[in-house]
């Protein structure tokens, strides 16, 4: 049977202080009524029963407040990607009228334990600090990461209940302490140009974790990115989709056409090309999403 490969992508952008697509500040409580998620990017494809989660942001705000929180159905292999995945897929699929390296460092020490709540790893790659979770309800899950630090509102029990529940597994990321040049890095956090965090685990159905977001309150841009798949019609949460052909061309490139009033580039797409290298049909949806929206996981399978 031929493996069936889908990828997607979403993009996220935090201003401080922000609550995010499986981003969450570290720092002081932080009030729930100036929380705002502006964009939620991820690019997500799959081969056989493997998913791959990878996750950049851009976030405006100092770099001890960022950090992520993200559910995922399985325990997975946690690393940081070399290559700009996003960069290329945004000149791949540009409009003419827009539309509105790994380090894998020594373990950090022991985290505090609690009651209900298994660390099943800790790694440091990149700039993260990165661990591995599992928790028998939302609410010692909520009590462990405010006890690392990882500062959360009450309102976000509901959405970990729901992973909990699933028997997912949660990896928490941060910068890691002591990172050298902090305002460089701050910089590239602000124009998204953080090394992405890569997620590989089993997963029973293609997802992307939206109820997560729903604690941020208002309205969220999303762009998501769906590979060699009929297009799904989400229409009535507002997504509008546009379908572009990847064809391989030449060493790392793709030839590209799309919809009408798209650029079309034959340029050299070197991650992207080593993640799908027999290219496919591409379905980009764009929307704009209230967090009453954002109730439900999105299911590409």
């Amino acid at each position: 049977m031929k493996t069936r490969l889908i990828a997607l992508t979403a993009a996220v952008t935090l201003s401080a202080p922000v609550l995010a697509c499986c981003a969450i500040p570290i720092g002081p409580p932080i009030d729930s009524n100036q929380m705002r998620l502006d964009e939620q990017r991820a690019f997500i494809f799959r081969q056989g029963t493997k998913e791959h989660l990878i996750l950049s942001v851009q976030y405006d705000g100092a770099t001890e407040e960022f950090a992520w929180v993200i559910p995922v159905e399985s325990r997975p292999r946690v690393d940081v990607l070399n290559g700009a995945p996003f960069n290329e897929l945004r000149k791949m699929t540009v409009m003419a009228e827009p539309l509105r390296g790994v380090d894998k460092g020594a373990p950090g020490g022991a985290a505090p334990q609690a009651a209900g709540v298994q660390v099943l790893e800790r790694k440091v790659a990149g700039p993260y600090e990165l661990v591995v979770l599992k928790a028998t309800s939302g609410g010692t899950l909520y009590d462990w990461l405010r006890s690392n630090k990882f500062q959360l509102t009450k309102n976000m029990k509901g959405a970990l209940d729901h992973y909990v529940s699933r028997d997912f597994v949660f990896v928490a990321a941060r910068m890691r302490p002591g990172t050298k040049g902090k305002q460089e890095l701050a910089q590239r956090l602000k124009q998204g140009n953080i090394a992405p965090i890569h997620l590989i685990y089993d997963a029973k159905s293609l997802s992307y974790p939206l109820r997560v977001t729903a604690g941020n309150p208002g309205y969220s841009k999303l762009e998501f990115y769906v590979l060699d798949s009929k297009p799904d019609d989400y229409s009535s949460l507002g997504l509008t989709a546009q379908t572009f052909k990847l064809t391989p061309e030449g060493k790392d490139g793709f030839s590209v056409s799309g919809p009408p009033g798209a650029v079309n580039p034959t340029d050299s797409f070197p991650t992207i090309r080593k993640l799908i290298p027999r290219g496919g049909t591409l379905t980009k949806y764009t929307g704009n999403l209230g967090d009453h929206q954002r109730q439900k996981d999105l299911v590409f399978d």
